[in-house]
């Protein structure tokens, strides 16, 4: 073992290490000399330095000089140590098994030595030297007082030699600070706007503590809360999406406290909140402008193990210094931008308003103009009506859900808006929802409404309106924004005021024009009316006129005529779109190109003509109103010959929903049609599509033109009154004329079937016989067959005839019709197999029972099913009905239901006897048995459908064509009516109206209902 060096040895090497201490200014290059030299000038076989951290107490380095006694000192140096910090006196240990606590420890034969580290009194660590002691038990210790006082002597040189270190890396660092500080101060200072101020300080905070995350938060003094402002990092979505109103957290603490706060476990603390479960450590320092907080300066990092030391909270601090400085500067830039922006955007709109003279585009251009001045959230503006004395909403603009608002009045004095209005001054409410005298307090809440103005609208000395801004945030409006709107309303007023005038000039000339429009279409429309007697085109006429939009102009028109002699009020024609989509087409198509009134009537009455019926037309068709009906609107025009407009006409009482409620709108008006001191129709007209109001002189105009229409009604119906007669007289003098040549041929053929009626018996008998003798002998059995077969014919033709020019008058008994309709059916039973022929039997439940010449109806349901089992021959559908039905007895006398003649009338049958005594009164409505034969065997052709009843017509080889006739003359003498449907290349279909009344009204019918055809 290499011994202590003593006298000039030792100093030597005290001299060497003091000098290499003195020339190294790092403190790791310092901290590593230490135990080195030490080590070296005392041989020493282990050296332990420990520094002491000056803030925390605890120990900052730990550097370990060892040579191969690596580890065998450890527990004895760190009691060593603990005791050399406490008592902070060298310690000698000659022999450390002698010491009481290092011989507890087991330490090894060794001789020790501790000093303190000492600068001003102040300890900065230890240095603690160990060496084994030599074998032998007489041998002296290795460490002697002197060598102490050579520890003592390099410990001194040492602690300074470490501060020296520690104030040459804080002068290097702190300059660093400085000027990296100073770097981040210009970028901050080089911007103006508050936003790219907030970026540069956070940008800045992060770049000056390397952290992870920085944020600044301004605080709003009045809402007493912090708001975003800006943010650097990874999470600044998630501190976007914070709600800085809650109380918890640390920057809410440092905002209420106005005091930095460093947490160096960020979970473990009570400012923790779940948003942030991976933040380590932050740090916090309140943005101070003199006594004013500004905001929160926040940084935060994830890093494991990251702690922010009082250097970094320091650093922060002269940042939030910096900061608040600039926000200041930037705050009064942006006040002093805003203000000229807003005289100059005052100046502009205030232009803008009073140069327009259209009232609702200055009220239009007011509230958006008043939105972006401020950048309000809502502006509304109310115009003072005189005479409905209230405050009336003309305007509104800003956030789309709030401009909707169910009060379009407001009585004056009534809420804060009334009560600006009465007293002409500027009233403010700094949170609406909490104020009694705002109206729409629950609506301020649920819109988070805060503060609101109503700014009285002046001119001169006498009250205009109210403009009523309001904006989310909770900040009053201020007295220099007050002004700002007071100045503009000035201008406003006088716009208003100017609009005004003009609307009002302009109304006269419009009222003049209109006038002499007004004359101008009565003019036109009562030429193109004088030019028709026709009745329905003269009501497509009257109706165009209503709905053109060069006329009356209404959206849509229904004309309803008085029928007299029934006592009911029938729609008779509707003119208009059915949808918003057809009203555009036709809108747009007329707007394209003016045309006239009659090329436009023209135009329509071709569709018309075409069945290009709309379904608005046949909702005007299907009604039909009894005059004694008490709840219809449109009966009252009738009975007290005045007009009536409706409005809110879908929770009127008065509006019948099965008549007026039909026509689906609020509003509509209906005029009567008034002629020689009666009304003869009414004229219901509405504007569903376009929304337009019906004023009074709409009213006045419909009621002027419906005095003409209805005078040029009368004169139609007068002359279709005298049409209809006079084709009636020639119908019955053609019918006379018929029946005279019906009963002359009658006449002739009863005759003649008398006579040939005998011959033909006795030749067909004779002929029967002799094919009976002549059965297989050829060619005589052949002539024989054709002789019988022949003559067979000419008596069916002779019985027909015979029938025809019979009278049918029936012989009317009880009887079940689906009992008589099987019994003619079983008939038929071999030919329809034969023909391979489906039979669908569908009938009424329970069985009709009507009043019928039983034998003769039989006649009439054979020749149909006849007729329709020869029109398959080779198979088809054989479908054979009943059922119960309801229509107008009227119908008899109209012919309808049957294929229309040459003249478009209904084919008469002039051999049919009049109608019975006991057959319905015409006009009544009654219920109908209907007996139906449809067959699948092709149709009849269009061409001859008007001659099928006409006798000896026929398309088949054989056959009289009488069967058809026959079957329309009992029928009809039943008081029934014979029924075509026709399906070309299909089949036919004939119904037998027969009515159930007379079986009714003795006791013995029943009623029974089924579906259509089977």
């Amino acid at each position: 073992m290499e011994p202590i060096p003593r006298g000039q040895a030792a100093r030597t090497r005290l001299s060497e290490a003091e000098h290499a201490l003195s020339a190294a200014l790092e403190l790791p290059e310092v901290l590593d000399l230490v135990p080195r030299l030490a080590a070296a000038a005392l041989r020493a076989e282990s050296a332990i330095l420990r520094i002491l951290d000056e803030a925390s107490g605890e120990y900052q380095h730990v550097v370990r000089f060892e040579g191969d006694t690596a580890g065998s000192f450890a527990r004895a140096e760190e009691v060593l140590a603990a005791r050399t910090r406490r008592e902070a006196v060298p310690v000698l240990i000659p022999d450390c098994r002698q010491d009481p606590q290092l011989s507890a420890e087991g330490g090894e034969a060794a001789s020790a030595l501790s000093v303190p580290l000492l600068q001003r009194k102040i300890l900065l660590g230890t240095l603690t030297l160990f060496r084994r002691l030599p074998s032998g038990p007489d041998r002296p210790p290795v460490f002697e007082e002197r060598d102490l006082n050579l520890l003592v002597g390099l410990g001194t040189q040492a602690a300074i030699a470490i501060e020296n270190a520690r104030l040459f890396h804080l002068a290097r660092k702190r300059n660093a600070e400085l000027s990296l500080l100073q770097e981040i101060g210009q970028a901050i200072a080089s911007r103006l706007e508050l936003p790219a101020v907030l970026e540069a300080v956070a940008a800045g905070a992060m770049r000056l503590l390397g952290s992870q995350c920085a944020q600044i938060l301004l605080w709003d003094e009045h809402d007493q809360t912090l708001r975003y402002g800006a943010a650097i990092g990874p999470e600044v979505e998630r501190i976007r999406a914070q709600s800085f109103a809650d109380s918890r957290g640390v920057n809410a603490t440092v905002a209420r406290t106005r005091q930095s706060v460093v947490l160096d476990d960020y979970q473990a603390s009570s400012y923790a909140l779940p948003e942030f479960p991976d933040v380590v450590a932050t740090v916090t320092t309140p943005v101070l402008f003199g006594d004013r907080l500004l905001g929160v300066l926040h940084s935060h990092s994830a890093e494991p193990g990251k702690r922010f030391t009082a250097d970094d909270l320091r650093l922060l601090e002269r940042l939030a210094t910096q900061a608040a400085i600039a926000i200041e500067n930037a705050g009064l830039y942006e006040e002093a931008r805003v203000r000229t922006a807003r005289l100059r955007a005052l100046n502009e709109l205030t232009w803008r308003v009073t140069a327009s003279l259209d009232l609702a585009q200055v009220f239009d251009y007011t509230v958006r103009a008043a939105v972006d001045l401020l950048g309000l959230a809502l502006a509304r503006l109310w115009v003072w009506q005189e005479d409905a004395e209230l405050l009336r909403l003309e305007a509104s603009a800003g956030d789309a859900n709030l401009v909707p608002l169910a009060r379009e009045t407001i009585a004056l004095g009534e809420g804060v808006t009334g009560a600006a209005f009465a007293s002409l001054q500027v009233l403010t409410l700094a949170d609406a929802g909490s104020d009694p005298r705002y109206l729409e307090r629950s609506w301020a809440l649920e819109k988070g409404v805060k503060s609101l103005a109503a700014i009285p609208i002046r001119l001169g000395e006498r009250g205009v309106g109210v403009l009523a801004v309001a904006r989310r945030t909770g900040r009053p409006f201020r007295e220099d924004e007050v002004g700002l709107l007071n100045s503009f309303t000035q201008h406003v007023a006088i716009a208003i005021e100017n609009a005004r005038l003009f609307r009002e000039k302009e109304r006269l000339a419009v009222e003049e024009l209109l006038r002499l429009r007004k004359i101008s279409i009565l003019s036109e429309i009562g030429t193109v009316m004088q030019g028709t007697m026709q009745l329905d085109a003269l009501l497509h006429v009257i109706l165009t006129g209503v709905t053109y939009g060069g006329g009356l102009g209404f959206n849509r028109a229904i004309l309803l005529l008085v029928d007299a002699a029934r006592r009911v009020l029938i729609g008779r024609m509707g003119v208009g779109p059915s949808s918003g989509e057809e009203a555009a087409r036709i809108w747009g198509d007329l707007t394209s190109r003016h045309r006239p009134l009659r090329e436009l009537i023209a135009e329509r009455g071709a569709l018309r003509e075409d069945g290009s019926a709309s379904a608005f037309d046949r909702l005007a068709r299907s009604l039909e109103i009894s005059l004694t009906e008490t709840r219809s609107l449109l009966v009252r025009v009738v009975v007290e010959a005045r007009p009536f407009r409706v409005r809110g006409a879908r929770q009127d009482p008065e509006v019948h929903p099965q008549w007026e409620g039909r026509l689906d709108v609020e509003e509509f008006a209906c005029v009567p049609l008034a002629a020689k001191g009666k009304v003869v129709g009414v004229i219901v007209v509405d504007n569903k599509f376009n929304g337009k109001p019906i004023t009074d002189e709409d009213l006045d105009f419909l009621s002027v033109f419906a005095s003409q229409a209805g005078l040029a009604v009368e004169n139609a119906q007068v002359y279709t009154r005298l049409e209809e007669a006079n084709r009636e007289i020639q119908r019955h003098h053609h019918a006379l004329l018929q029946q005279e040549r019906m009963a002359a041929l009658g006449e002739m053929a009863a005759h003649v079937v008398h006579e040939i009626r005998n011959p033909l018996v006795a030749i067909g008998g004779f002929a029967r016989r002799l094919t009976q003798r002549l059965k297989g002998r050829e060619p005589e059995g052949q002539y024989a067959q054709i002789i019988a077969r022949e003559a067979e014919r000419l008596e069916r033709i002779a019985q027909d005839v015979r029938g025809l020019t019979r009278d049918v008058q029936p012989t009317l008994a009880t009887s079940d019709l689906n009992a008589l309709l099987r019994e003619c059916l079983v008939l038929f039973d071999e030919k329809i197999m034969r023909q391979r022929v489906r039979l669908h039997l569908t009938l009424a439940e329970p069985p009709p029972v009507l009043r019928l010449d039983s034998v003769r109806m039989r006649q009439a349901i054979l020749n149909l099913v006849a007729n329709a089992l020869e029109a398959m021959p080779s198979g088809g559908i054989l479908t054979v009905g009943t059922r119960l039905a309801v229509g107008d007895r009227s119908d008899l006398a109209n012919g309808w239901g049957e294929p229309a003649g040459a003249d478009g009338q209904p084919p008469v049958d002039h051999s049919a006897p009049p109608p019975l005594d006991h057959a319905p009164r015409s006009g009544a409505p009654g219920e109908w048995v209907v007996l139906s034969v449809d067959d699948t065997g092709g149709g009849i052709p269009d061409g001859i459908l008007g001659e099928i009843f006409n006798p000896f017509f026929t398309t088949k080889d054989v056959g009289t064509g009488l069967g058809l006739t026959l079957v329309r003359r009992i029928v009809r003498a039943h008081g029934g009516r014979v029924e075509v449907e026709n399906h070309p290349g299909e089949g036919v279909t004939f119904h037998l109206w027969l009515p159930v009344t007379e079986a009714r009204a003795s006791g013995e019918g029943t009623k029974g209902r089924v579906g259509g055809r089977g």
